[in-house]
């Protein structure tokens, strides 16, 4: 049986979903690279991103799989935000979503940018669907897509 993906708006009802997905998905990369996980932080930034409506839910099969942010600028599209549940990492979700992007943005001829941390392996699906580091920093590397 196929999966059905879908994106919907977040809404404060899943501010404690968020941030379980937010911590699961990088709070060890955060800690490698800046040695602490800022709770208050994380939670604050997913309760604006939801008050600003700019947070999805990521669903499969209707049950919340993941979280994203993609922010739409003249210049370009940023994928601020993608995570998924562990559970849901590997299987071809975040694959598809980048598709997804790279589409709008294709259609908007503009670039797709992102950044990611050095310690995260997540870098390797962004560089086999053909983004290039446009810059480092100690931290993390800048993507981006061509346009």
């Amino acid at each position: 049986m196929l999966s059905v993906l879908t994106l919907r708006n977040a809404e404060f009802s899943d501010a404690a979903f968020a941030y379980e997905t937010r911590e699961k998905a990088m709070r060890k990369y955060v800690e490698q690279t800046w040695g602490e996980w800022n709770e208050d932080q994380a939670r604050g930034q997913i309760a604006e991103d939801i008050r600003l409506l700019r947070l999805d839910i990521i669903e499969l099969d209707a049950k919340a799989a993941g979280m994203m942010r993609v922010d739409e600028h003249s210049t370009h599209l940023a994928i601020d935000q993608l995570f998924l549940l562990p559970e849901h990492q590997g299987h071809g979700i975040g694959t598809a979503l980048i598709h997804g992007i790279l589409e709008r943005a294709k259609e908007r001829k503009l670039p797709v940018k992102l950044w990611v941390l050095r310690v995260n392996p997540v870098q390797s699906l962004y560089t086999r669907l053909g983004f290039l580091v446009v810059e480092e920093t100690a931290a993390s590397l800048h993507l981006q897509s061509a346009a």
